[in-house]
């Protein structure tokens, strides 16, 4: 076996590794080796599109590593009294509901979180009413 195929493979294993990760800054960084890893594969192999792809990706990995570092470094810096929603709104998903929705149901697993922007909410389980700026 060739080197240049030792490299493919260390590439792609860390491709699979990114997949078999749950937290966001060690999966940006393996993917960030795996772009170097990839350019540097694609560029001895003759494999243009593949260098051509990881080139590009390189920075994108680069600064969702870096925006992902500044939240978790702002957050860290935070007192508890200043700990608020806001901090944590550019990262949301904004998602709209009609009158009558369901969003969640008794049993389901607790995997989001819910920040009411406006409107009113009832949890009919408890018979009450959530309205804007509830989590």
């Amino acid at each position: 076996m060739a080197w240049i195929d030792l490299l493919g493979y260390a590439a792609s294993a860390t491709v699979l590794a990114t997949f078999c990760m749950t937290t966001m800054i060690p999966l940006r960084i393996i993917a960030l080796v795996s772009n170097i890893l990839f350019t540097a594969f694609g560029a001895w192999a003759h494999i243009y599109p593949v260098m051509i792809l990881h080139l590009i990706l390189l920075p994108v990995n680069a600064a969702r590593l870096v925006q992902i570092q500044r939240l978790v470094l702002g957050l860290t810096h935070l007192q508890s009294t200043d700990l608020s929603i806001e901090h944590f709104l550019p990262f949301m998903a904004h998602r709209r509901f009609r009158a009558g929705d369901t969003l969640i149901q008794r049993g389901e697993r607790a995997d989001r979180l819910f920040y009411l922007v406006n409107g009113q909410v009832k949890v009919v389980e408890i018979d009450k009413t959530i309205s804007s700026g509830a989590v």
